[in-house]
């Protein structure tokens, strides 16, 4: 992902590379609590928010998703 300058703000910019480090840690299984941890958001309510507001679903609603999905193309 390149950054424009333009387009985005340096939080706005630091909030995407946390959001997008949190969604590869609950992919790898960590808890949501762990995630957003890990990536550094001050809490999870916090990463939760960003996750609403990109993806309109919640990190553990994604991780539930997305883990039944890589169990039936795993199996």
């Amino acid at each position: 992902m390149s950054w424009n300058m333009a387009a985005t703000t340096p939080a706005r910019y630091v909030e995407s590379i946390r959001f997008d480090m949190a969604r590869a840690l609950l992919d790898r299984g960590h808890t949501a609590t762990q995630a957003a941890a890990l990536a550094g958001f001050p809490s999870y309510e916090s990463m939760r928010r960003v996750f609403v507001r990109k993806l309109s679903i919640s990190p553990a609603a994604y991780q539930r998703r997305f883990r039944t999905a890589r169990r039936a193309n795993e199996g």
